[in-house]
């Protein structure tokens, strides 16, 4: 699976794209981060290491997610954003060990909880500097529940209006004062469920819109019936008199919207979502593993009414859904899966997504991770010693909705252009008895599937699509240019072709790109950001190697994007 990698800083270097055996003009990086650099707020010997996909908004202010270490110290998880517009440093927003923000009343050692991890990707609104994050920490909050001393929370959303950590989303929705009755934090609780009901996690990266608001996942447990729920929520992060209660999109006791008349199944399950300009886009099916009913819905976000603390869920459009016929395909083709990962416009007209058609497949075998965290590496060799055997659609697409004219464009599909997959896997999740929380909520560790893909238009350019794919043997990110007249496709970079110097001079000479990874929003306004790797390998001593990683920015101009073909 594609993964962030480690960055050094540099500054606007030249990278020559390698495609088709034909050596393209030049495309532009600049470096966010590298290995060369010392992260923020740590030791001072404490470089980069490795790095998740970064988040880009319109302004070029880059947020992303790194580890460092020093030497062979402990790895130091920490979330970071640079301003590229202008020479600006790396700032630090938060680090493992950070203090958590209000509410947190729990000590230790004398120390009020603190953050232990950052398990996804930040994310920026496309209009302004409002990010957000997902926190793991130190159960925050104490207090007395049926005469026991009880401690809660240890998940959440937090973002950063003027760029102080705020809580924005917590598990404290169903702590209760001294009298036992009395919610303590009521705007944190469940919308749409029994009153002072609690989320249990928040899966995926949040998205954040309109200067003010995150928009989220959430999972907890109806404590009517016991049994888990999830759903899509979005709460004010910036106004706090009085403290804006979250709101609800959708949830698994909502209708489907786009199934047969008199049908009552409801959502069994919600995916992360993407957001712009007061919508939310996000995918919804009856069966997250085997989907019959579905697909991707928008939502327009009310204004505030004053008065009325939890304004009621807007209408669910339906953007497109399982059985729907495939663009591009002969009548009859219909969607049979679409992807978490919806990449929106930041005027929200038009959104970018994977799905998938058919019931051919092919085998894929999945070897477990040999770098990052030790105890989920040991977890899945024990699981899978000789790796996982799946199977793949072998249909799959990358595709536009325009709001506008509510039609659906294919971008690229398997089977043309030398594109074999758009997916790629990643083992991730809670590794049973590791990290010492009893919570609920916490998805175990297990293979996981996705797809990377990113949307921009400008005022005056045409709309461009970046994703990644395994092509021609190789993996890559991929762009094309004017989704209603569409171009040649173009490599933006790609694994074992394109060489490590011409994306960062400070990789090792006569290496070549060796991993790449993209986020949906990591396209905007005309600038891509991504993470990409460099590694050489001695050719008379294969033992003999170095590497080198980092984040990068480019403005690709119209006129000095690469083709994939002879000029």
């Amino acid at each position: 699976m594609s993964q962030p990698v480690s960055l050094l800083k540099t500054g606007i270097t030249g990278l020559a794209l390698l495609a088709s055996n034909a050596l393209a003009n030049t495309l532009f990086w600049q470096t966010a981060a590298n290995n060369g650099d010392v992260a923020p707020g740590g030791n001072s010997a404490a470089t980069f290491r490795s790095y998740n996909q970064p988040a880009i908004n319109d302004a070029g202010v880059v947020v992303f997610r790194a580890r460092s270490s020093s030497g062979q110290g402990p790895q130091v998880d920490g979330v970071y954003m640079i301003d590229l517009s202008a020479p600006n440093p790396i700032v630090k927003l938060l680090a493992r060990d950070d203090t958590v923000p209000q509410p947190n009343n729990t000590l230790y050692t004398g120390t009020l909880a603190a953050f232990t991890e950052f398990p996804s990707t930040p994310r920026i609104d496309a209009g302004s500097d409002l990010i957000a994050t997902r926190g793991q920490s130190q159960p925050v909050w104490t207090y007395v529940l049926d005469g026991a001393e009880t401690r809660i929370g240890t998940s959440g959303v937090y973002a950063f209006p003027d760029g102080v950590p705020v809580t924005g989303a917590s598990l404290l929705g169903g702590v209760v004062e001294a009298d036992q009755v009395t919610l303590s934090f009521p705007w944190y609780s469940v919308p749409g469920a029994l009153l002072g009901t609690r989320f249990e996690q928040f899966p995926g990266s949040p998205a954040v819109f309109g200067g003010r608001y995150i928009a989220f996942k959430g999972n907890y447990t109806d404590p009517i019936d016991e049994l888990g729920r999830t759903g899509v929520y979005y709460r004010d992060v910036v106004q706090t008199e009085p403290e804006p209660y979250t709101g609800l999109i959708a949830n698994s006791d909502m209708v489907i919207p786009n199934q047969p008349a008199g049908g009552s199944v409801t959502f069994g399950s919600t995916a992360p979502p993407s957001a712009a300009n007061g919508y939310v886009y996000f995918t919804g099916f009856d069966n997250e593993d085997a989907p019959t009913l579905g697909g991707i819905y928008r939502a327009r976000i009310p204004a505030p009414v004053p008065g009325l603390a939890a304004p009621l869920p807007p209408a669910l459009n339906v953007i497109v859904g399982v059985g729907d016929q495939v663009p591009g395909e002969p009548a009859g083709t219909s969607f049979n899966n679409f992807g978490e990962a919806l990449s929106v416009s930041s005027d929200a007209s038009r959104m970018a997504f994977w799905a998938s058609w058919g019931t051919e497949t092919f085998p894929k075998l999945l070897i477990c991770p040999s770098d990052g965290n030790k105890d989920r590496i040991a977890y899945c060799n024990s699981l899978y010693p000789s790796g996982l055997l799946v199977q793949v659609p072998v249909n799959q697409g990358v595709f536009v909705y325009d709001a506008s004219s509510g039609v659906i464009t294919r971008v690229a599909r398997t089977g043309e252009e030398g594109i074999e997959d758009f997916t790629f896997w990643n083992f991730s999740g809670r590794v049973p008895g590791v990290g010492g929380s009893t919570e609920p909520g916490l998805e175990l560790a297990r293979w996981r599937s996705g797809s990377f893909v990113a949307l921009s238009t400008t005022a005056s350019g045409p709309v461009q699509v970046a994703f990644e794919a395994q092509r021609n043997g190789t993996a890559g990110i991929y762009l094309r240019e004017n989704v209603a007249s569409p171009g040649v496709l173009q490599t933006i970079a790609e694994v074992g072709t394109t060489p490590g110097t011409s994306v960062d001079p400070l990789a090792p000479a006569g290496s070549l790109v060796s991993s790449v990874g993209l986020e949906r929003d990591g396209f905007r306004n005309g600038r891509i950001a991504i993470t990409a790797g460099m590694l050489y390998v001695d050719p008379a001593d294969p033992d003999v190697s170095s590497s080198w990683a980092g984040i990068y920015m480019a403005p690709p101009p119209l006129d000095v994007i690469f083709r994939d073909s002879f000029e």
